[in-house]
C-alpha cells in the first residue's frame, strides 16, 4: 500500500475529511478516558495522520523525555504500517517527521500563557506556527480546569490551529469548553473503542465509534 492509501483508509476519516484537516470551526478537541486506556496512543495516531497529510504538528509532552515521545511515534507508526502493509515504511517515516516538532514542559510550569509565548517564539527561529498542537500528560489538570481549556481554545481560534488534549473523567464545565469530545473505553471482555460524545462541527455523529487493536492500541481499519 502507498502512503496516500494509508491516509484515505485511516479510521480517523470518521472525524476528518480526506481532503483536508479538521473541519473549520473545530479548534479544541478532548479525548477522555481512564488511566491506561490508550489515550497517548490515540493522540500520537492523530498527530501522525496530520503529518502524513503534510500538516505541521507540535507535540507537547508534560513531564516526559523527548526520547520516550519519539519511541511512541516509532511504535505507533510501525503498527499502522503493518496493518496496511505499507511500502518502504522506514522511508515514509523518515520523510514525514520533518513536519513534527517535539517540546516538553514540567507540569508545574505549564500554563496556557506560557505555552502561547513559547509557540509564538518559534517565529524567531523562522519556524511557522503548527496546524495542529497535541498536548499529552495533562489529563488530570484538564479534567478539572475549565479556565485553562477556555484559554487554550481562545488561543487556538486566534491562531487558527487545532489543539488535541487528553483528560480523565472531565467535569461538565470543562467538557463544555471543547468543540469536540471523544471517549475511550474498554469493555469487560477487553474490547477498546473510541466513541464520539459530541462534535459541534457536525462532521461526526454522536455515538459513532472506532475500535482499537488490543495489542497496539491503534485504531483498526
Amino acid at each position: 500500500m502507498k502512503r496516500q492509501e494509508l491516509i484515505d483508509t485511516n479510521p480517523l476519516r470518521l472525524l476528518s475529511p480526506p481532503d483536508g484537516g479538521m473541519v473549520a470551526g473545530r479548534h479544541l478537541a478532548l479525548i477522555k478516558g481512564a488511566a491506561g486506556t490508550g489515550k497517548t496512543a490515540i493522540l500520537v495516531q492523530i498527530a501522525l495522520d496530520k503529518i502524513l497529510r503534510g500538516e505541521h504538528v507540535v507535540h507537547i509532552g508534560i513531564d516526559e523525555q523527548l526520547n520516550n515521545i519519539k519511541l511512541w511515534y516509532s511504535q505507533v507508526f510501525a503498527a499502522l504500517a503493518r496493518q496496511v502493509n505499507l511500502r518502504e515504511p522506514a522511508k515514509v517515516e523518515d520523510g514525514i517527521m520533518a513536519h513534527r516538532l517535539l517540546m516538553t514542559f514540567m507540569a508545574e510550569n505549564f500554563t496556557a500563557l506560557r505555552l502561547a509565548q513559547r509557540l509564538d517564539g518559534l517565529g524567531m527561529h523562522q519556524i511557522a506556527l503548527p496546524d495542529c498542537l497535541v498536548i499529552d500528560g495533562l489529563a488530570g489538570q484538564v479534567s478539572r480546569d475549565a479556565h485553562m481549556l477556555t484559554e487554550l481554545r481562545s488561543y487556538a481560534k486566534e491562531r487558527n490551529i487545532t489543539i488535541w488534549l487528553s483528560c480523565l473523567d472531565v467535569t461538565a464545565e470543562a467538557e463544555g469548553a471543547a468543540d469536540t469530545v471523544l471517549e475511550l473505553t474498554t469493555s469487560s471482555d477487553g474490547l477498546a473503542t473510541l466513541a464520539v460524545v459530541r462534535d459541534d462541527a457536525d462532521y461526526a455523529e454522536a455515538g459513532a465509534f472506532m475500535t482499537l487493536d488490543p495489542q497496539t492500541l491503534t485504531l483498526c481499519l
